[in-house]
């Protein structure tokens, strides 16, 4: 007989004595095949999860824009997409002058949102609390995931619309 020869079986092979079982090795190949298929999967699987969950809990500082009518003021903010698909809002606001003194007649600052649709309404997120050095803080949140943000002088912390001027802006466009 020569080097390789049939031992009756099929599948099975002889090579200078030994018994070779192909469908057997075949069939170890392809599980290792799908056990790195497997393992190549679930690492993709868990670098997409960690990048999902990193842009919706990422948080970005951006500085706000200045205000003729205001010049000594200056400004961050700290927006952070949330979970649920809002973004959090973390305003803090220094050397601001009295209401009264840049608009007539009002006695406090609101923030407000507005869409960057054409036509978008501008949403009260709420009165800017200020200290006695007239630096503010306000922490609110929005559904937009877009938004220009904006400071205004209003008589009332419920306004329904914002006055002018629009004080202290950032355009925020998400990525």
């Amino acid at each position: 007989m020569g080097m390789m020869e049939s031992a009756g079986t099929v599948g099975t092979a002889s090579m200078a004595g030994m018994a070779i079982d192909c469908p057997r090795i075949l069939k170890e190949q392809t599980n290792m095949k799908n056990d790195l298929r497997g393992a190549w999967h679930g690492a993709l699987m868990a670098l997409l999860l960690t990048g999902v969950v990193a842009s919706a809990s990422a948080a970005v500082t951006l500085p706000l824009g200045s205000s003729s009518q205001v010049p000594a003021a200056a400004g961050q903010v700290r927006l952070k997409h949330t979970k649920n698909g809002n973004v959090e809002i973390k305003l803090n606001v220094k050397h601001l002058a009295p209401a009264g003194r840049i608009t007539p007649g009002a006695n406090v600052f609101v923030v407000w949102a507005r869409g960057l649709e054409p036509g978008a309404e501008a949403q009260n997120l709420g009165a800017l609390k200020t200290d006695k050095n007239l630096n503010g803080k306000l922490t609110a949140g929005t559904a937009m995931s877009s938004f220009d943000l904006f400071i205004t002088c209003e008589q009332a912390q419920t306004a329904t619309f914002p006055a002018t001027p629009e004080l202290l802006p950032l355009h925020y466009v998400n990525k």
